[in-house]
């Protein structure tokens, strides 16, 4: 064992640099290749991200596809412009588990309908939506996918990181967590650079200890050049506990 090397990070007689200059952060302080912020995540973080996935499905619509999730043993949280109306939920398919696995297979997908003559809630002001989900077999869906618990009691602030799973373009299940800063918190809605798609809308907005700050809605265009995206935006969990009361756990 080249013990110096454990402590020193490198042979004493140093390698070759190779492909160029590394643009940097000045941190000021000495760190072992690290640049800039540092990027390590503890393992359990990656735990945290599939146990939350779980709860997280694919909403198969008539003409495409969008993100929703559930946020109670039965009740599922989407967009207000993803099921408008009862109809739209009615017609629409619930599909957990909608991912590809390590080895390229195909998980099992479990599909679920929506019950909004029992229960629906919508509000276009804050872009959601909260439908029932009908029971299988006497079972809820949480019973297989857990629920995500909105009233955590966390609160995010800017340069916060946030992580979106979800299904871009109807894809199979993605996470995106890389470039993910909170630019600006407001009364009802944060904005963010985090990465989505069409067909994120409805998503989770997760911190980094995976409790869900926001539901995701739509992109924000650059003041500057309307015709780019700026970031993007979503809807506050605490606006949302407030605006439907005691139906949320």
């Amino acid at each position: 064992m080249k013990a110096h090397w454990v402590v020193s990070g490198a042979s004493f007689d140093g390698f070759a640099w190779r492909g160029g200059e590394t643009v940097r952060a000045d941190t000021r302080m000495l760190a072992e290749a690290t640049f800039g912020e540092p990027n390590f995540k503890a393992i359990w973080w990656l735990e945290s991200a599939l146990k939350a996935a779980r709860s997280v499905a694919r909403v198969k619509l008539a003409a495409g596809a969008a993100t929703g999730f559930l946020v109670g043993p039965d009740l599922f949280l989407t967009n207000h412009h993803v099921f408008e109306d009862a109809d739209d939920a009615r017609s629409a398919k619930l599909q957990f588990n909608y991912r590809m696995l390590a080895d390229g297979d195909l998980a099992e997908r479990d599909e679920w309908e929506c019950d909004p003559d029992d229960l629906f809630r919508t509000n276009p002001d804050l872009d959601y939506s909260l439908v029932r989900v009908k029971h299988k077999a006497g079972a809820t869906p949480a019973e297989a996918w857990g629920f995500l618990d909105l009233r955590h009691g966390a609160r995010v602030r800017e340069n916060h990181r946030v992580n979106l799973i979800q299904h871009p373009q109807g894809r199979f299940q993605e996470i995106a967590f890389r470039d993910n800063q909170v630019k600006a918190v407001l009364d009802d809605t944060i904005q963010y650079l985090t990465d989505t798609d069409y067909g994120s809308s409805g998503s989770p907005v997760f911190d980094d200890w995976f409790n869900v700050v926001a539901l995701h809605n739509q992109r924000v265009a650059d003041p500057i050049d309307p015709f780019r995206w700026h970031r993007n935006q979503g809807y506050r969990v605490e606006a949302i506990l407030a605006d439907s009361g005691d139906l949320i756990p």
